[in-house]
């Protein structure tokens, strides 16, 4: 009886372990054994020589303030790290850090250490958790940061709460921040179905759209940005690459098959939303563009990165930006790119729990163009902040199943099922890190048609 009990505890085990091996390793849409490709020969990297030894790198003695530093390094994932997550944990003179890894990563990857650094580390330590990184010499890439001080700052934002995901910290440091949000966000889920029933879709939607928009004109006062620097445009969710296809086309909403944009751009209140004009089309996309960058005139404009982010609103928020920048002729100035979804849709990225490091992506397309990396340092406060602001955002937090027990149970078991199977794409975690990630370039590369088409 007593080896009947072990062979069949033995076999609940074995599948177990089976089923999270799979499961991890539907994880990536890539190869987790390639290396994260990066060429910084073109770039405005100072490359430093140093030596991994004994699980400990010694920096040269240097000024690092004012840097974004990346150490780049040979992992090799142990047995387990298919089952568990691969981490290392940084330690320096004042404080630590941790980074996560894919499951069984191995091959050439980057560490985010601008945080030790910019706190006056002189060496880190190492502690591998499922990995281990190869000693010898390696490289330490270091970008020079932008200088935001004094700067007027514009963000794109392609949907209500994309500004929060990629940026919040940054800009609830920073006194001169303007918000444009393309779209109402009158899409996506079917989110409300415990108030809406599934044939009052278009009823739901413009309630979503209403609400969302009303989000991305009043969430961001929480980082202290005035009302009067906040203006959503109104077009539609997820119709923005039809529009720069066809012309022609005057968009309508994909449930709401509303195309009048005052539907949802009434709510603003910005002295800038008296100038906006045209119908629900391309050009006035751009034109609507060309008028709000000429009206702000920004140093810095914080925008999707077309490349690197695979949501079609995201690539041609960016593309319409650079044809209004073009229109305006306008070279001065830098832009600073994001990605909030990442790697053909690996909505994983950044791997790993909240208040880690957030590193270079992987590269299964091939590495964008880019003159400087940036990584913005949060505080623990800040990203406390950040918490609260992604939590007013009411498409990124649960729906209305609270309301009913049996909802309710089902909504916790999803929840369970995600993190148990390495599938949490929730932008609490993905977002609220202990930096925020950001590729710069020069708004006079866009006038360089090679850049461009990298970019």
């Amino acid at each position: 009886m007593f080896k009947k009990l072990s062979w069949a505890l033995g076999l609940i085990i074995i599948i177990i372990i089976g089923f999270l091996i799979i499961s991890r390793s539907m994880l990536y849409n890539y190869d987790v054994n390639a290396d994260h490709a990066y060429d910084f020969t073109a770039t405005e990297a100072t490359i430093i020589p140093v030596e991994i030894s004994g699980n400990s790198l010694m920096l040269p003695a240097y000024e690092g303030v004012g840097q974004s530093s990346f150490l780049k390094v040979e992992v090799e994932a142990s047995l387990f790290s298919h089952v568990i997550r691969p981490s290392l944990e940084l330690s320096g003179n004042n404080g630590s850090e941790i980074q996560y890894f894919e499951h069984g990563a191995n091959g050439e990857r980057y560490i985010n250490v601008s945080k030790l650094i910019e706190a006056g580390a002189h060496e880190i330590i190492f502690e591998e958790n499922f990995l281990s990184i190869v000693d010898g010499k390696t490289d330490l890439i270091q970008f020079e940061n932008p200088i935001l001080k004094d700067k007027k700052i514009l963000i794109l934002a392609p949907h209500p709460d994309d500004a929060e995901i990629a940026s919040f910290g940054l800009y609830s440091e920073h006194d001169d921040i303007f918000i444009v949000t393309v779209t109402s966000g009158d899409a996506g889920s079917f989110m409300y179905d415990e108030v809406y029933s599934s044939d009052e879709a278009k009823a739901h939607y413009l309630k979503k759209g209403e609400v969302r928009t009303w989000n991305s004109l009043s969430v961001p006062m929480l980082g202290g940005v005035p009302p009067e620097n906040l203006v959503n445009l109104g077009f539609n969710d997820a119709r923005l690459r039809g529009m720069y296809r066809d012309k022609d086309l005057i968009a309508s909403g994909v449930y709401t098959e509303i195309s009048d944009m005052n539907t949802f751009r009434k709510q603003n209140t910005s002295y800038l939303a008296k100038g906006l004009e045209g119908i629900n089309n391309w050009d006035s996309l751009v034109g609507n563009l060309v008028y709000l960058i000429g009206e702000i005139n920004p140093d810095i404009i914080i925008t999707p990165s077309p490349m690197l982010d695979m949501h079609s609103d995201h690539q041609y928020t960016t593309i319409a930006a650079v044809e209004a920048l073009k229109k305006l002729n306008k070279r001065d100035g830098q832009l600073l790119l994001y990605t909030n979804h990442q790697v053909n849709f690996n909505e994983r990225f950044p791997y790993g729990e909240m208040g880690s490091l957030i590193s270079l992506p992987p590269t299964p397309k091939g590495s964008n163009y880019f003159r400087r990396l940036y990584s913005y340092s949060m505080s623990i406060d800040v990203q406390r902040n950040k918490i609260f602001a992604l939590d007013a955002m009411n498409d990124l937090r649960l729906g209305t199943d609270y309301r009913f027990s049996g909802r309710a149970f089902q909504q916790a078991f999803e929840t369970l099922w995600m993190q148990l199977t390495g599938k949490d794409e929730s932008y609490f975690r993905r977002s609220v890190r202990s930096n925020e990630f950001f590729f710069v370039i020069e708004m006079d590369d866009i006038y360089d048609d090679k850049k461009l088409d990298k970019l």
